[in-house]
Parts: structure tokens; sequence; C-alpha cells
């Protein structure tokens, strides 16, 4: 999914946070992945790959509310959704291009 197709998947403020989170991944053709990081500093990370295609990786043993929040605020970051930073220690970091 090219950049440009992204803009175009831009969910609603209200949708992506009143969407149960399956749906909404299911929507935005997300695969979602399990991550073995056990670093409690790392909460998930979204990657884009060369074919457009996007990966939500999320942290195992997670409390669900802290899976639900940490996942819609990363595809809000992708997405472009305008919604507010998260609180301290939770911070974002985007890197462009790559191998």
């Amino acid at each position: 999914m090219a950049h440009s197709a992204i803009a175009m998947l831009k969910p609603s403020v209200d949708h992506l946070m009143d969407a149960p989170l399956s749906v909404l991944i299911n929507e935005l053709g997300v695969t979602l992945i399990d991550s073995e990081i056990t670093d409690r500093e790392f909460f998930g990370a979204v990657v884009q790959r060369k074919t457009g295609e996007l990966l939500l990786t999320m942290p195992l043993n997670r409390s669900e509310l802290e899976h639900d929040t940490v996942a819609r605020y990363l595809l809000a970051q992708v997405f472009g959704v305008p919604v507010p930073d998260m609180p301290a220690p939770i911070k974002t970091t985007r890197v462009e291009g790559g191998e």
C-alpha cells in the first residue's frame, strides 16, 4: 500500500477510537503480529514493507487496555489521524526509508 493509498484509507477519529480493534485492523488491511520483545519500554511498532503492507507488532503479556490503546495510537500515527500525544513514558519515533 503506497503512502497515497494510506491517505485514502484514513479513518475518522471517531471510527479509530470506537470500532472494535479487530474490525479496524481488518478494514485498514493491517497485519497484527505478536512480538517476542520483552523490554518493558517497547510498546509496539508499525512497519510499512516495500510492498506497502502494514505490519502492527505488539508485545505479548500486556493488559488489554494497554494493547488496545497503543495499537490505536500507532494506527493513528501511520494514517495521519489527529489524536493527542500519549503520556510519558510512551513516545513514538518515526524512521523513514531503510533497507
